[in-house]
């Protein structure tokens, strides 16, 4: 057992009567879609990698990949996730709105977040693929200008010598004649691979290892935060540098060594919440009741960390996007993905500063994007899980 004040700066939670947290049918309902939906996608899962050829499309000429894949599974699990806390417990989502209410700078990045998450979802489909065409190279965003020498075919008017944007490519080009739009919200679609793959990996197993070791205590929580000790004492990023000569450079790797690899800290957060919550009342009064170990856990343990694990994993994700850019900046990613971090690179070489534009936008959405889920992690922790 742990001396008393490791759990002095634990956490505190908002307990939930799980009870009152909608029907039992209710919560059936939300189960039995959840399990149909997931049997129907590891149906077609299978189909592709068995019955249908590595050569054919799987459906509508698209042919899916294992990143692709998972990426689905995770945006399934987070829109019914979403969906369920939405349906069964309203009042957290006003809680959030009622932080970000008169803070701007809150507002604002809530906002950002979710445009990020719709382009990142959408926009590949809506800016299409590229189509590129030299006679379009290196044309400046629309509110720029550069010499028209440097370009020799400008799309917008040319005045004093100087070639001015146009809305046809309001965020250039590239040498190579690449809308810098599409670009852009290709690398904004692999940033948001990025943080909903490593969330969905990151939050089962930090809330499993991290209540069973608060809950249990005793040799399984030594055991379960030894491991974290050793876990943590070796970097992810050391796994994924001996993995790249074994399987080669993938998002696809990433996402997993830093998912499986990343919830050490998460699970240190989750067990002093749960020290703190294993002597309240009413988890007492349902153990003499004769209420199992499983049934305890399971309707008043995990509902009361849940809001630890979403505000943590909030705070998790940015490093998890600035991990992506680095390594793909560092030539450590596929270096046929538009990530952000690859763009910044490419766009740091030889073309800088004359081509400015090619890093200047991922610089920029890669800030934003950042500083928003700072700033909403913050709103999750004083709207959800609150320190006092």
């Amino acid at each position: 057992m742990p001396p008393a004040d490791e759990t002095a700066d634990a956490p505190v939670c908002n307990h939930v009567d799980w009870a009152e947290v909608g029907s039992e049918s209710s919560r059936s309902r939300r189960t039995a879609v959840f399990t149909a939906l997931l049997i129907v996608f590891v149906a077609a899962f299978v189909t592709d990698y068995t019955l249908v050829s590595s050569s054919d499309p799987f459906v509508a000429g698209y042919d899916p990949t294992a990143m692709d894949w998972l990426f689905g599974f995770s945006l399934c699990v987070f829109v019914f996730g979403l969906a369920s806390v939405a349906s069964a417990t309203p009042e957290r989502f006003f809680d959030i709105l009622t932080q970000v209410r008169g803070r701007p700078a809150e507002a604002a990045s809530l906002g950002y977040l979710v445009a990020f998450f719709f382009v990142g979802l959408f926009g590949p489909v809506l800016v299409g693929q590229p189509s590129p065409d030299v006679i379009h190279a290196s044309q400046p965003p629309v509110f720029a200008t550069v010499h028209d020498l440097i370009i020799g075919n400008c799309v917008g008017t040319v005045t004093e010598g100087l070639c001015h944007g146009t809305f046809q490519f309001p965020f250039g080009t590239d040498p190579f004649g690449r809308d810098m739009l599409w670009v852009t919200v290709q690398g904004a679609h692999i940033a948001l691979q990025v943080a909903l793959v490593s969330s969905v990996i990151i939050v089962p197993i930090a809330t499993i290892v991290g209540v069973t070791a608060g809950y249990f205590g005793g040799p399984i929580d030594t055991l379960l935060m030894r491991y974290v000790d050793i876990q943590q004492s070796v970097p992810a990023l050391v796994f994924y540098f001996i993995a790249i000569f074994v399987f080669g450079r993938s998002l696809f790797l990433i996402v997993l060594i830093f998912g499986f690899l990343g919830w050490g800290g998460i699970a240190r957060i989750v067990r002093g919440a749960v020290l703190s919550l294993r002597n309240e009342h009413y988890v007492t009064a349902a153990k003499s009741a004769g209420a199992s170990n499983l049934n305890v856990l399971r309707k008043h343990i995990v509902p009361n960390v849940a809001d630890t694990v979403i505000v943590s994993t909030a705070q998790q994700i940015p490093y998890l996007i600035l991990v992506e850019a680095s390594l793909s900046f560092m030539k450590l990613n596929a270096i046929e993905l538009p990530s952000w971090g690859e763009t910044i690179r490419w766009g740091m070489g030889e073309y800088f500063p004359m081509f400015w534009w090619i890093s200047a936008w991922p610089i920029l959405f890669l800030v934003l994007t950042i500083l928003a889920f700072g700033l909403f992690g913050d709103v999750l922790q004083d709207a959800l899980d609150p320190q006092e």
